[in-house]
């Protein structure tokens, strides 16, 4: 518990808008760890498939047309 007594005095020096920007990043820490979590629970390829979701047409038609061009 040093740590946080010694974060606490910290915190108590530090001016009114200093602490309006210590406040902001602890809320994004905690942000950012809610986010991973729940990320974590989903599977791989759901995640995938919600990120291509917004995509128009089809992934595997524009992958063969890029391999035709290959050869």
């Amino acid at each position: 518990m040093k740590i946080k007594e010694q974060t606490i005095k910290e915190l108590e020096t530090l001016s009114p808008s200093e602490l309006i920007t210590v406040y902001e990043m602890i809320l994004s820490l905690k942000a950012r760890d809610r986010k991973r979590e729940s990320r974590e629970g989903e599977p791989a390829y759901l995640r995938v498939r919600k990120a291509l979701k917004q995509c128009k047409g089809s992934l595997s038609e524009d992958i063969k047309l890029q391999r035709e061009d290959r050869i």
